[in-house]
């Protein structure tokens, strides 16, 4: 086995130009000697070394492999820049969740004042996903008694919350 761990210390030896390959392939980037030290990794998982025929290439190849995989993975990420950081919300965020649940009652408690046909309208087209044909099927109603129905529902909705007395401004300008 001295060829094989001949070869694995040719390639440790190595990382100053898989670094240099790297870095022509992706230009400079703080995470290339991580990307050149899974290049190595990767070489001394080969469980049969030997059966490579031109070291050199194949090290340059998993190289090349390793820079396109990183590539496809950063084109694939999010921006991390601080300045998003202002425009999310935190899911346990409770001054959110008392707005968002104020707002959900008003919703509820207008819905329910709505006249039957129209509160019968508004949760078909909007909890059941229904077309306006559909509602109007269902209700044996015309499709322009439907629209009637969904635009009172929705103008109702509308005065309901712009009365509701004014909450945290942040929570307003999330809900829509």
């Amino acid at each position: 086995m001295p060829d094989n761990e001949d070869m694995f210390l040719r390639w440790f030896d190595a990382q100053p130009q898989i670094a240099g390959a790297l870095r022509r392939r992706l230009g400079e980037s703080p995470d290339l000697p991580d990307l050149a030290q899974e290049v190595f990794l990767r070489l001394i998982r080969i469980r049969q070394p030997e059966l490579i025929r031109d070291p050199e290439a194949y090290v340059y190849r998993v190289a090349l492999n390793v820079a396109e995989e990183w590539r496809l993975r950063a084109a694939q990420s999010k921006d991390h820049s601080s300045e998003e950081l202002g425009a999310l919300e935190s899911a346990d965020d409770p001054a959110a969740s008392t707005i968002r649940r104020q707002r959900q009652e008003i919703i509820r408690r207008a819905v329910e004042d709505l006249p039957a046909a129209t509160r019968t309208a508004l949760l078909l087209h909007v909890y059941r996903d229904m077309t306006y044909p559909q509602v109007a099927e269902h209700m044996g109603v015309t499709r322009r008694a439907v629209k009637r129905y969904l635009a009172n529902g929705y103008a109702a909705l509308r005065i309901a919350l712009a009365a509701a007395p004014s909450t945290h401004e942040r929570g307003s300008n999330n809900e829509r």
